[in-house]
């Protein structure tokens, strides 16, 4: 059986989708006709049937492939502070520090101090400040930290993706 890496795995799943995706839209427009009374309706080149047929073995590629990716994302590991971690692991992890990025750079970006608004008129006016109660520029030190350390996770993720292989006969879908 033919070997693909993961990375060309991944590229091969996107193309098994579109092609499901064109299969089940042509299967729709060659389920029916629109004619006059008395016509005989002009047939497709291919019929439901044979679109069904072709959309169930590239479906059943689609899970196959699919479940090949899995079980390599379980297998294959990749050094992550001083531990090897699964490939699945690590991609929920990088998800998780990309959102935790975003809300340390927000966090990051506000003023230690900041005037709201003020409360009242006259000599009894209020003003209101919005006090951070942490160190802002700690979560922007902390925010591009993250950052940097997703940057390598992503790139180990990667690298990991272009030597891992699977046994999956991807002929009809790439050259």
């Amino acid at each position: 059986m033919n070997q693909i890496t993961m990375a060309e795995a991944l590229a091969v799943r996107a193309a098994i989708n579109r092609l499901m995706n064109q299969l089940i839209s042509e299967r729709m427009n060659n389920s029916s006709t629109i004619i006059e009374k008395g016509e005989t309706a002009e047939y497709p080149s291919r019929s439901v049937d044979v679109i069904t047929e072709e959309l169930e073995v590239v479906a059943a590629d689609y899970r196959k492939l699919d479940l090949l990716m899995a079980i390599s994302n379980t297998t294959q590991t990749i050094p992550w502070n001083g531990t090897d971690i699964t490939i699945m692991e690590a991609i929920e992890l990088a998800k998780q520090i990309r959102s935790d990025i975003g809300q340390l750079a927000h966090l990051g970006a506000r003023k230690k101090l900041e005037r709201q608004s003020s409360r009242g008129s006259g000599d009894g006016a209020v003003t209101l400040f919005n006090v951070a109660l942490y160190d802002p520029e700690a979560y922007q030190t902390q925010a591009r930290k993250k950052e940097r350390e997703v940057t390598k996770l992503s790139s180990l993720i990667e690298h990991a993706n272009h030597s891992a292989m699977i046994s999956f006969d991807a002929s009809k879908y790439m050259e």
